[in-house]
């Protein structure tokens, strides 16, 4: 993984959240244009930074590190599950199961 990689998702992820580079900056507690330093590569943030750039956007850090990246809906799904007891997931995952094996015949 390059520089250019969290550069790009950093971005990525501030355009989807409707926030300015701006804003996020100063939530995080920096001057308004850390952020817009950060992806325009003057400096490379460090990984605190970018799990707190995470937290708060509500991105969950394998997602923002993920090599290929989720869609929008399969973040939304993800968060979601993520927020669901062990035997709710349990049930989900026998749902899947069972899609995919109606999806093969």
């Amino acid at each position: 993984m390059d520089k250019s990689f969290v550069q790009n998702r950093m971005l990525e992820y501030a355009k989807s959240s409707g926030r300015s580079l701006s804003e996020i900056s100063k939530k995080m507690g920096h001057r308004s244009n850390y952020i817009s330093g950060a992806v325009s590569g003057h400096f490379e943030p460090k990984l605190e930074e970018v799990l707190y750039f995470c937290e708060i956007l509500g991105v969950h850090p394998s997602d923002f590190f993920r090599e290929e990246p989720l869609t929008l809906e399969e973040q939304q799904i993800c968060q979601k599950i993520r927020r669901i007891s062990k035997t709710q997931r349990k049930i989900i995952q026998l749902m899947l199961d069972e899609f995919l094996k109606t999806d093969r015949k």
